[in-house]
């Protein structure tokens, strides 16, 4: 994701103070725009610049600032901000306006670049991605997927826009039907929002194995990147995957010194409560700085196939205690909660290394066609994601991989581990 801050002040200050963390965050992005009451100046000369409006973009594309009569418009999409047209029908996409005292948010459907922003009688401000302002203690907020909003300084609008109705079925389905489904509007996910040299997450698991296979089925050049300590689950079965799989594929092996210093950096600049958000950001940081270093600056994740076919083992354990209804309101929680916790975290982490994250299971149309399928087609008799297991299976995705049962990234990479030792002794 690129790096974009946009501020507006009731007075004229001097702005270098308040760009200065965004301008250190976005070291890793080549191109480098900023805009000060609307017009655009030399980031060296930043410091002696005094002004009521200011605008920091970085990227690596081209037209993502466009210059409006009355203002500035920031076109948070995929094609514009890594310079691929390949990517212009990409769903996942977001807009930033910065015009007369004012900052108009306009946010995509879920996965698409999340928008943090903040707002006093003073002051407001807005960035992408999430967190980058520092201003979280003051009460910045992340606006919500779909909606629009309005920041001024006499106080904040904001209305969602119409989405699409959750399904409906109109019967009970057939698994057989609901696997073609799937697996036309995956390849159309994947054709819509993925670029020919990606990178992708990989750990050898039915979700990025699936991905994988998609990607190369569509003449795509994907290249698997999976991250762990030296030895962990990941990067041994992710390298025996990408083999049978027959997809290029990079391991990045981690110290423990790299894992510490990794996390510590992240730390001072996203919100990383819980161990597995620690984890989780450092694996992800990691991919996406070798995606960049690779000359790929997509990174593709298999974000969200866990809340939609049933991932997780506190869905399984729910229902093998005979809590189905209670696991399927536990699975459409954790999706309606990913723009708010685990999405913001992963595109920031990723644009931190300078990399674009896209999440093709969270495309709209597969959400749609997904969310109200039977609990029995996601899980049954102990196995988890069925229908995602069945669509892999018939696409041809080796058995090996299609039976493999899920391990949580953040314990599979090794990561965690090495992160609670440090806690305990105090690292």
């Amino acid at each position: 994701m690129a790096i974009v801050s946009a501020i507006v002040a009731r007075d004229e200050i001097r702005l270098h103070s308040l760009l200065d963390r965004v301008l250190r965050l976005s070291y890793r992005w080549p191109v480098g725009e900023v805009y000060v009451d609307g017009v655009r100046v030399s980031a060296r000369g930043l410091p002696d610049v005094s002004g009521r409006a200011c605008l920091v973009a970085h990227h690596a594309g081209v037209g993502v600032v466009e210059e409006l009569e009355d203002g500035l418009r920031v076109h948070l999409k995929p094609s514009r901000l890594l310079g691929l047209e390949e990517l212009d029908n990409s769903p996942f996409q977001s807009l930033i306006e910065l015009r007369r005292g004012m900052i108009m948010l306009r946010t995509g459907q879920v996965g698409s670049p999340p928008l943090n922003y903040y707002a006093s009688d003073q002051l407001i401000a807005a960035s992408c991605p999430s967190y980058l302002l520092g201003l979280r203690d003051a009460g910045e907020k992340i606006t919500p997927p779909n909606t629009e909003m309005m920041l001024g300084l006499e106080g904040v609008r904001f209305k969602e826009r119409p989405t699409r109705a959750s399904f409906e079925l109109a019967s009970p389905p057939r698994l057989s039907d609901a696997l073609e489904t799937l697996l036309e509007e995956l390849f159309a996910a994947v054709k819509r929002s993925v670029a020919r040299r990606c990178a992708l997450l990989f750990s050898g698991g039915i979700d990025s194995s699936l991905l994988a296979w998609i990607c190369m089925a569509l003449g795509l050049e994907p290249l698997a990147i999976s991250v762990g300590l030296e030895g962990s689950h990941d990067l041994t079965f992710s390298s025996r995957a990408a083999k049978l799989l027959g997809v290029d594929h990079l391991s990045v092996a981690l110290t423990e010194q790299e894992v510490a210093q990794k996390c510590s950096y992240l730390l001072k600049n996203i919100p990383l409560s819980s161990m597995m958000d620690k984890a989780l950001s450092v694996m992800i940081y990691e991919g996406s700085r070798h995606a960049a270093l690779n000359g790929r600056r997509q990174l593709v994740s298999g974000q969200g196939a866990d809340e939609l076919f049933g991932g997780y083992m506190k869905y399984l354990r729910l229902v093998e205690s005979g809590s189905s209804s209670a696991a399927e309101a536990e699975m459409r929680r954790d999706l309606e909660m990913l723009w708010l916790t685990s999405i913001p975290r992963d595109y920031a982490s990723a644009a931190l290394a300078g990399s674009l994250l896209t999440m093709p299971y969270l495309d709209e149309r597969i959400i749609y066609n997904v969310y109200n399928l039977p609990l029995e087609f996601k899980i049954s008799r102990g196995v988890r994601k069925v229908l995602l297991r069945a669509a892999a299976k018939h696409a041809g995705v080796p058995e090996e991989l299609v039976a493999k049962e899920k391990k949580a990234a953040q314990y599979g990479t090794g990561i965690e581990r090495v992160l609670r030792r440090i806690q305990n002794y105090g690292g």
